[in-house]
């Protein structure tokens, strides 16, 4: 039984907290033991795409002492937004390079993974026998495509779903403004963008939105509540933990 670190986003922790239970759920499934440090903060990418790269790398330096292990630094840690997981990934060997070890930074950086990455390529596994009945459109974030550069991990899993139709449409290819330091210092044009991808994808006569990024799914949500349309917003993980028929 392997041990792994849960590394739970601020904005998952703050306005979605049940998320991290069925991340736990899945993980402990996997045979994995989950560790989680309660003194955990925030990875401090949106301080980063704000320019305030001294305060980024405070954070970077503190989550790295909240989760390292000096005796195992390449314990996997997981993160289950990849906003945040392909920011640690790309950005953390720059911000702390002259501040940790490189063997142990290395080893963290290069054992963080998002969570369907974790499940199909690191545990080999392709389908949890998990059931959600319903139809599904999977969001594929910018920092999901761009900059963790996942492939087809989520198809799969939400493919092995029991009673799921996955909705796939090439012609929705939209970015959300998913980083929150955007949508707040251009609030007309995020919600000019929101609005133009939550309506294409509500034209698939879908039931849900599910996405491996938090922010993207949270301002999709928000905007969605104004329809008062028979829509909803999923994380993956719930889909994945999922084990009944709706």
């Amino acid at each position: 039984m392997s041990k792994v670190n849960l590394f739970v986003p601020c904005a998952m922790d703050m306005f979605s907290p049940l998320i991290p239970k069925s991340v736990i759920s899945v993980l402990e499934k996997l045979g994995d033991t989950v560790i989680y440090n309660p003194e955990q903060t925030c990875c401090g990418r949106s301080l980063y795409y704000r320019g305030e790269r001294d305060f980024a790398a405070e954070l970077a330096m503190k989550m790295l002492n909240d989760l390292l292990d000096p005796q195992d630094i390449k314990r996997v840690t997981i993160i289950p937004s990849t906003d945040c997981s392909a920011y640690i990934r790309r950005y953390f060997k720059e911000l702390l390079a002259n501040s940790v070890v490189p063997s142990e930074l290395n080893g963290f950086v290069q054992n963080v993974y998002d969570l369907c990455d974790y499940i199909v390529n690191v545990k080999g596994v392709t389908s949890l026998n998990n059931r959600f009945n319903a139809r599904v459109y999977y969001f594929e974030s910018c920092s999901a495509r761009n900059l963790y550069k996942l492939e087809d991990e989520v198809h799969i899993l939400l493919r092995n779903t029991e009673e799921l139709e996955l909705i796939v449409d090439e012609d929705v290819n939209d970015c959300c403004p998913g980083n929150l330091f955007f949508a707040n210092t251009n609030p007309m044009v995020s919600d000019q963008i929101i609005e133009e991808c939550v309506n294409k994808i509500y034209q698939l006569n879908v039931q849900y939105i599910t996405s491996t990024d938090i922010e993207c799914l949270q301002l999709m949500d928000a905007y969605i509540q104004t329809l008062n349309v028979n829509m909803e917003v999923i994380h993956i993980a719930d889909i994945l933990n999922s084990e009944q028929s709706l």
